[in-house]
């Protein structure tokens, strides 16, 4: 599945939007408060027509509100002292949508619009014609996939990862202790469960990465005990963990950490392993690296889960839909400069949306990538690819051609400043007040501040021209 394009109808604070998407990456910029994890929001509530037709995206039989269009959502106007909401609240989404079979594909663009029309009690979201066909569309490949014939069907990748994922402890599998209501988590479109849920789904990934782990281990002492003279699984056992770990290998590359592992000796917990600092648990890594382990191992696991049949070429080979608010959360800015490259590299095929306030993510991807996302006053909001180039850029210059930020931050001493380059480019850095001005500002923020050594260099440009 592909993302074309979103339109949103008095959907919280867009009384009208458009946004056209870039097939592989769309990079979301915009200030606080401008919609941008509205429109994560939307598409999560979108996609739900196609993943309600798998069971187990969601074993109850009630729809999550967060997979509906609650009344909240809907955008509010102040009019003579009181709110009114505006409705009917309109979601549309037009996607390439389909699925493959051992090897073919079969995939038509498909439009659909889920809404809401009353603030009634009792009422709720709505599907229009091509919503309920996609829901027919996608229980007809949950009947396909238990077909012995068409086991090798691959299903789109979908997951939502919002600000508060970071080591959630939230518990995510169902399964009870006394074994009456257990969902078996090796089945195929377990994947899917709470995939849209925007809190952290670490702990459903760490349970069964354990369990996976664990049985690799038991197979490779079943095999040396047979007489196999190499310490190996079957393929069918080890792919999955092999699958998360190149995954998470190409992530973090570049901090050293790699293997992610289970291990008995330390407290019978996930572990990565450094050339010079030995053998961590994962929780006591750094935040960025924890937050980055988390989502990416995550994502690598509903692949390998969705997919078995493409083996250790499951995050590279599976598609689908990832959306990540705020990408660069916890990450060193040095950092910041290589996940989109990681993420790509980790899942080709995957198309990712995601929302930054960080320039050093802006400066690794093309403007094409990039949404600008502006509102007026009547809640008409724009997405628009900026003109100015991001690709390669230094930070600085993306900050403020594309993000409109000043470099400079407003210290006191910018007016000064300011002021003083006015004088210098007028040529009366003789004068009285350009001196007060520099012996002023070199005290307050030292001679060797960029500022003042590119003051001083123009002065001397100016002086030498005069000679």
């Amino acid at each position: 599945m592909k993302l074309h394009s979103l339109d949103l109808k008095n959907f919280r604070c867009f009384a009208q939007l458009r946004v056209e998407f870039h097939p592989q990456l769309t990079v979301l910029v915009a200030n606080n408060g401008q919609g941008k994890t509205a429109i994560l929001d939307a598409l999560r509530i979108g996609l739900w027509s196609f993943l309600s037709g798998f069971d187990l995206a969601n074993p109850n039989t009630t729809v999550p509100a967060a997979n509906s269009i609650s009344i909240e959502d809907a955008r509010v106007l102040k009019k003579d002292g009181s709110m009114i909401r505006q409705l009917p609240v309109e979601i549309i989404l037009d996607s390439m949508v389909g699925a493959i079979h051992a090897g073919w594909g079969y995939f038509s663009n498909h439009t659909w619009k889920r809404y809401r029309d009353s603030e009634k009690t009792g009422s709720h979201t709505k599907d229009d014609e091509s919503s309920r066909e996609l829901k027919k569309y996608s229980a007809s490949l949950q009947q396909d996939i238990r077909d012995l014939d068409k086991l090798r069907i691959t299903l789109p990748v979908f997951s939502y990862y919002g600000t508060g994922r970071l080591w959630s402890e939230k518990r995510l599998t169902k399964a009870k202790r006394n074994n009456k209501e257990i969902i078996d988590a090796n089945t195929r479109t377990f994947a899917y469960l709470d995939c849209l849920d925007p809190s952290s789904s670490y702990k459903q990934f760490e349970e069964w990465f354990i369990s996976a782990f664990i049985k690799m281990r038991e197979d490779q002492i079943r095999r040396l005990e047979a007489g196999h003279s190499q310490v190996t699984a079957n393929p069918l056992v080890e792919n999955p963990i092999t699958v998360i770990q190149q995954a998470v290998n190409e992530l973090l590359a570049s901090t050293g950490w790699r293997n992610m592992s289970y291990s008995e000796t330390h407290e019978k917990s996930l572990v990565m392993h450094h050339d010079l600092r030995g053998t961590l648990k994962v929780d006591q890594l750094s935040d960025g690296i924890k937050n980055m382990v988390a989502m990416v191992a995550d994502i690598a696991y509903r692949c390998a889960l969705l997919n078995p049949h493409l083996g250790a070429e499951a995050a590279l080979k599976s598609e689908g839909v990832v959306m990540i608010d705020e990408v660069d959360m916890h990450l060193h800015p040095q950092w910041q400069q290589t996940v989109m490259a990681g993420l790509l590299s980790a899942f080709p095929k995957i198309q990712f949306i995601v929302t930054t306030h960080s320039p050093q993510v802006l400066s690794t991807v093309e403007r094409e990538n990039i949404r600008l996302l502006e509102l007026d006053s009547n809640g008409i909001g724009t997405a628009s690819i900026p003109i100015a180039d991001s690709y390669g850029e230094p930070s600085h210059d993306v900050l403020q051609a594309i993000m409109q930020v000043d470099p400079q931050p407003p210290v006191p001493e910018k007016v000064d400043l300011e002021r003083l380059t006015a004088l210098v480019d007028q040529g009366l850095y003789q004068s009285e007040q350009a001196q007060q001005l520099l012996a002023s500002l070199k005290q307050r923020l030292s001679p060797s501040h960029p500022q003042i050594e590119r003051i001083e260099r123009s002065i001397r440009r100016q002086e030498a021209l005069a000679r």
